[in-house]
């Protein structure tokens, strides 16, 4: 049975945004405690409530019936974010595996939006199994890695996620030129955020060390899974008119 029965439009807004601004103060908390303040163990109290807060916003404002697949992609997030504040440097690479998959998910919207696929239509229906695969090999990995400690090129890795995430970066700035699509703008307005916020911490660490990149780092980061509320509204929107 639909949301819709028990809730009415109004009362899943007002959630939905109550939910968006608990996002917002939360995640300001959480930057102002971890990048500014390095305070590490306070942040792990803060730092699990941001994704699930904007994916409980998006539970209340889609109105997509099938929303299995946006909600594996909080979930990948959330896992990846959160381990990172671990400090193991194999949560590490097993965090960039999980935000591969995530990209690999954007990956396949864009491409879709683009409708790069129109003259391929068997990759467009088998790319979620793609998706499986690329999810079950992290998870074998995994296991094989703590059982037998198969060594791994660590670079291999991250050189595909900065590849995929170069790749969705570009097909989405053409999606936002040529389609002139609201959600095309959202999805690049996070990818870019998502790059300078990168591009500012990494600036700070090894080459500048100034105060104001890690203030222009928080600035940019606040709005990130914010914008992908929002392209994801707008793609199921501009998907069924």
């Amino acid at each position: 049975m639909e949301k819709e029965v028990y809730l009415s439009e109004n009362s899943s807004k007002k959630i939905a945004n109550a939910a968006i601004g608990l996002y917002f103060i939360v995640n300001i908390i959480y930057l102002v405690i971890y990048k500014i303040f390095n305070d590490v163990d306070l942040a792990l109290y803060f730092k699990p409530l941001i994704v699930p807060s904007i994916a409980f916003a998006y539970f209340f404002l889609t109105k997509k019936k099938n929303y299995l697949f946006n909600m594996l992609l909080y979930l990948v997030i959330y896992f990846a974010d959160n381990l990172i504040l671990l400090e193991d440097r194999s949560l590490y690479i097993f965090s960039t595996y999980l935000y591969l998959i995530a990209i690999s998910i954007l990956f396949y919207y864009v491409v879709s939006d683009s409708r790069l696929f129109r003259r391929m239509p068997i990759i467009e229906r088998n790319y979620p199994y793609f998706l499986l695969a690329i999810s079950s090999g992290v998870v074998i990995y995994k296991i094989l890695n703590f059982i037998y400690d198969i060594p791994f090129k660590e670079a291999a890795v991250v050189l595909l996620y900065i590849f995929m995430f170069l790749t969705v970066l570009i097909i989405s700035i053409y999606n936002a030129i040529r389609a002139k699509s609201i959600a095309s703008r959202f999805l690049l307005f996070m990818l870019l955020c998502l790059f300078l916020s990168d591009t500012f911490e990494a600036l700070n660490s090894y080459y500048l060390h100034n105060n104001t990149l890690i203030f222009l780092s928080c600035l940019v980061d606040v709005p990130i899974y914010y914008f992908l509320l929002k392209y994801l509204l707008h793609r199921e929107h501009s998907i069924t008119r």
